[in-house]
């Protein structure tokens, strides 16, 4: 799956599971509030679901989950660890 159909995927959830409206790809979500901790977690879970991985969480980095562009680059990440 291209980056732009994860990205598509990853916005849906913005909107669908967390009733916000998507930010651009590069836009610290944490920083500029488009979310909360509490709404991290609910949007790690969706994650796991829609993309079909597991986020580790003795490595979890906030990080990684601070813009659109990082979740698909994480997401993107697992699945290669998962098919090795």
């Amino acid at each position: 799956m291209s980056d732009a159909a994860d990205i598509a995927r990853a916005r849906q959830i913005f909107e669908d599971a967390l009733s916000v409206t998507a930010p651009g790809p590069d836009v610290d979500i944490i920083q500029s509030g488009v979310i909360d901790s509490l709404a991290l977690v609910t949007l790690i879970f969706e994650l796991e679901q829609e993309f079909e991985v597991q986020v580790p969480l003795e490595s979890l980095e906030v990080d990684d989950f601070r813009t659109i562009g990082n979740i698909v680059r994480t997401i993107s990440s697992l699945r290669r660890e998962a098919s090795a």
